[in-house]
């Protein structure tokens, strides 16, 4: 499969796990955890498509002969830092390893799909 679908289908899994987080967030007593699930959440997804974009613009440079320089690891290393920033400013608000668990969510939809795509074989 080509990167776009797979980007797009992780992020409909993502875009569903976020709205469960928004209603357990104004549903159950553990506001601060499914609001830091969601925040780490929006993270992951940024991303996942800042890492789609710049494998799209390193084939891009491949198929021309060009290199071309990005700041695209330091982008998501900052989105990283600043929800972990807003997490421990306002621990009232976002549960901090809530915040680190969404963060990952990407990674985790990835690895349950590969694991699913592996039962196919």
């Amino acid at each position: 499969m080509d990167y776009i679908s797979l980007t797009k289908r992780y992020t409909v899994y993502a875009a569903i796990l976020m709205t469960i987080f928004v209603i357990l967030a104004f549903t159950t007593p553990y506001k601060s955890i499914f609001l830091g699930l969601l925040l780490g959440s929006m993270i992951s997804i940024s991303n996942l498509w800042s890492t789609y974009f710049q494998v799209k613009r390193i084939g891009e440079s491949v198929e021309i002969g060009r290199a071309k320089f990005s700041l695209g690891t330091l982008f998501r290393f900052g989105l990283v830092l600043g929800a972990v920033y807003i997490a421990i400013r306002y621990p009232d608000k976002f549960h901090l390893i809530s915040v680190v668990i969404g963060v990952m969510l990407t990674y985790i939809i990835i690895l349950v799909n590969s694991l699913f795509q592996l039962k196919r074989l």
